[in-house]
């Protein structure tokens, strides 16, 4: 039997691997989204002001003048990325541990592709949906925590 570099070591396994936008593996367009948002943590505290002319900012928080449930991320992110984590704690409860995961994943991924097999489970529909219910609940938490600890400017 021919190796496909996928464990199990079917071919049919190898050929029914989900694409993104014609040739894209999932895999890969997960290693590409990790690498951008690790690229652009360490790269935003650079291009802070051309990024705020650019991009409108929040909807939900110049409607409301309430913090979304994502406010501040991208800052934690760019904080934890540079090393300033109660900065990057302060600014999303969430950011660091998030950005220590995608660090993880990627790096991960990047493993497999250098070694030609999966190191990463490969979850069913299930375990995502419970995973983003999971996700959803952390985040509205942290959300609830972060107003009450530091209102709504931060």
């Amino acid at each position: 039997m021919e190796d496909t570099g996928i464990a199990g070591g079917a071919p049919e396994a190898a050929a029914a691997k989900p694409r993104l936008g014609g040739g894209l593996s999932r895999e890969a367009g997960m290693l590409v989204a990790g690498l951008f948002v690790i690229a652009g943590a360490f790269l935003y505290p650079y291009v802070e002001g051309i990024a705020d002319a650019v991009m409108p900012g929040c909807l939900f928080h110049r409607v409301t003048g309430i913090p979304c449930l994502l406010c501040g991320m991208t800052r934690s992110f760019a904080a934890a990325a540079h090393g300033h984590l109660l900065e990057a704690f302060r600014l999303h409860l969430l950011g660091p541990p998030f950005f220590i995961l995608v660090l993880l994943l990627t790096a991960l991924l990047i493993a497999e592709y250098a070694l030609s097999r999966r190191i990463l489970p490969r979850p069913g529909t299930r375990v995502w949906r419970h995973l983003g219910w999971g996700t959803l609940g952390l985040l509205a938490a942290a959300w609830v925590a972060r107003l009450i600890a530091f209102g709504v400017n931060v």
